[in-house]
């Protein structure tokens, strides 16, 4: 027999066996899709043993960014009758713009299974669906942002990259089990330097190293921080947002800052000349080791800023401007960042949320 006979015998055989399998899923009530291969179509047969009994537990992103995977994950509860066993199927149905679904398939390991996709326009409205059987696990819209960085829980030093001056300089980054001692739940990312005055570092999340392009936003920057020292000859920590990451110099020539500072808490920046200018500071210095939630908001025209309680309503620092300072006004690329100069500086910090923001 021929190569080409053997082929379409094979076909043909393959075709028998899709359809018989098509009848005996369509005999029982179990879903199955124009696209599924025979292997896909024969695993669907073992809903047969273990039917599923309700819509799955599901897991997923509640944001979607560009160039950031969103992932969505559905698994059973422990319950045993409920269990699927590795190698059953799940579906997942993912649509832009109302468009045509692209399907994809997951199979089951360990009791769960999960896909992931990658956004490429902001704007765009992102659909995904996820199904076991005919059980919706979730149907989930999202509008893709132009960019979102977010760390509220297990926050880890793996989701950052240092950006210090000199590259001499001695820093250590460490994770703390207990933030502080009003705060002992929650874990931290601490990083310190050693004495030197002319010396920064800078922690920028890894997604965002690229830098935020603000030609057609604003930025909102928050996080939990806890200011530090490591020597009380002089120190600075903080927020901020770099015009560069490839620093010339420990303060570049844009920077602006939200900081805490001997004595005293607010905007700082820096520019052509390398010095370090108020854009508004107030008397009275936060409660070293304590936990205060920072906000910044900027979109080239416009800051605003408040230190607040990690968690009340009261505020130790608030100001915002539409008159910007010529070095730091229209910044169009941006790496937020926490930050650390002087001396001894020294922070700790958590949830962290990095988003576009307007002002309308």
């Amino acid at each position: 027999m021929s190569i080409a006979s053997d082929v379409i015998s094979t076909n043909t055989k393959l075709t028998n066996i899709r359809n018989a399998l098509r009848e005996l899923l369509t005999h029982h009530g179990i879903v199955y899709y124009n696209d599924d291969d025979v292997f896909t179509l024969a695993r669907r047969i073992w809903f047969l043993i273990h039917p599923t009994s309700g819509t799955p537990s599901t897991s997923y992103n509640d944001s979607a960014s560009v160039g950031q995977p969103v992932y969505v994950k559905v698994y059973k509860d422990s319950d045993d009758d409920e269990e699927l066993p590795d190698g059953s199927v799940a579906d997942f149905f993912i649509s832009i713009n109302g468009g045509s679904e692209i399907h994809l398939t997951s199979l089951f390991d360990n009791d769960q299974a999960s896909c992931s996709y990658i956004p490429e326009n902001a704007g765009d409205t992102l659909s995904i669906k996820a199904l076991v059987n005919d059980f919706i696990g979730i149907d989930l819209e999202l509008e893709v942002l132009a960019f979102r960085y977010e760390d509220e829980y297990d926050v880890s030093s793996e989701s950052y990259t240092l950006v210090k001056y000199p590259s001499s300089a001695n820093i250590t980054i460490t994770e703390v089990d207990e933030f502080n001692s009003d705060y002992d739940y929650a874990n931290g990312v601490e990083v310190s330097k050693t004495y030197g005055s002319s010396q920064a570092a800078y922690m920028i999340p890894t997604s965002l190293l690229d830098g935020i392009d603000l030609t057609d936003t604003g930025i909102h920057f928050s996080a939990i921080v806890s200011p530090m020292y490591s020597s009380s000859s002089g120190w600075a920590s903080g927020i901020c947002l770099l015009n560069s990451k490839n620093l010339s110099h420990y303060r570049d020539n844009k920077i602006l800052e939200l900081g805490a500072y001997p004595g005293k808490k607010g905007l700082k920046y820096s520019g052509t000349n390398h010095t370090i200018n108020e854009i508004n500071a107030s008397n009275g210095q936060l409660t070293l080791n304590g936990a205060f939630k920072f906000e910044l908001w900027y979109d080239g025209s416009y800051v605003k800023a408040t230190i607040s309680h990690y968690w009340n309503d009261t505020v130790y620092y608030s100001y915002e401007s539409s008159s910007l300072p010529d070095a730091i006004s229209n910044m169009q690329t941006v790496f937020p960042a926490f930050m650390i100069y002087d001396y001894g500086g020294k922070i700790r910090f958590r949830e962290c949320l990095i988003e576009p923001w307007s002002r309308d």
